[in-house]
């Protein structure tokens, strides 16, 4: 699959599969292209399905740098115009809703439609509502990196097996979620996070204009359900989808469910058709 530039010398690895209206799906933090692997696989038959390593991840180019919130819009937003898709579809899920969301604002010409999963409307703490990281997620997290002395294979393990699922996945899913984590270089991780501690979408939400739909796993102990429900109460005509067997991942934990919900999405007529 072919590499495509988003600035001099740099380049995001994307896999570009099946034909018809484009879905450009932007991957969780410390995850890659391969978390969309069952969502490729089926809705590619249908669709054309795009999705990509983030700036310093996966397979994708690794500068020294910077890793940081706007770079990643505007990855996404030029990664969309080098593929001629726009409008396009866009499927976001964890911190990369906060880039999926920064796009449609800022470039609603290259938005069909989109899709915010296990998302929130700002990064992390409470403010109008409870939303972003949980304060059990935010406690763990914290300890983790405040011991020098835990490797983070290891603290990527726990994170799965505590927050990412409502019911185990087991060993070979576990396996896949670690594997993806580690190739995040941790400096690269850190940057993109510091980038984001300040977000806050509540003024910008009332003025997205595209059809909106959110995805939010019932269970959900890392990203809080009701950061979906804030999302899906204040832009304008979003609605929200509960997976109710589901956590963090709905797409894996509930993937026929997952797929048929997000088709359904896509295929409807746009109001102005």
């Amino acid at each position: 699959m072919p590499k495509y530039e988003v600035a001099p010398g740099i380049r995001l690895y994307c896999e570009d599969f099946g034909t018809g209206k484009a879905i450009v799906f932007t991957s969780a933090g410390i995850q890659t292209r391969k978390m969309w692997e069952h969502q490729a696989a089926e809705l590619g038959f249908k669709y054309r399905t795009i999705t990509y390593d983030w700036r310093g991840t996966g397979r994708s180019d690794r500068p020294r740098g910077p890793y940081n919130v706007e770079q990643a819009v505007d990855d996404l937003c030029t990664l969309i115009e080098s593929l001629s898709v726009a409008p396009a579809v866009l499927v976001g899920h964890g911190i990369g809703c906060h880039v999926t969301l920064l796009a449609a604002h800022r470039r609603p010409d290259l938005v069909e439609r989109m899709v915010l999963v296990s998302g929130a409307p700002w990064y992390t703490g409470d403010r109008d509502d409870e939303g972003g990281f949980s304060n059990e997620f935010t406690a763990w997290w914290e300890a983790q990196t405040a011991n020098k002395g835990t490797h983070i294979a290891q603290a990527y393990a726990e994170l799965g097996e505590r927050f990412l699922f409502h019911k185990g996945p087991g060993p070979a899913v576990g396996h896949s979620v670690l594997e993806q984590a580690l190739d995040w270089p941790l400096y690269v991780f850190k940057s993109y996070t510091a980038s984001m501690m300040t977000l806050d979408h509540r003024e910008i939400l009332p003025r997205l204009g595209c059809p909106t739909m959110i995805f939010q796993g019932r269970h959900d102990n890392k990203q809080r359900y009701s950061g979906g429900r804030y999302l899906a109460e204040n832009i304008p005509g979003a609605s929200l989808v509960t997976f109710e067997e589901s956590a963090h991942m709905p797409q894996i934990e509930e993937m026929e469910l997952f797929n048929q919900t997000l088709d359904h999405f896509i295929s409807a007529p746009l109001v102005d058709d």
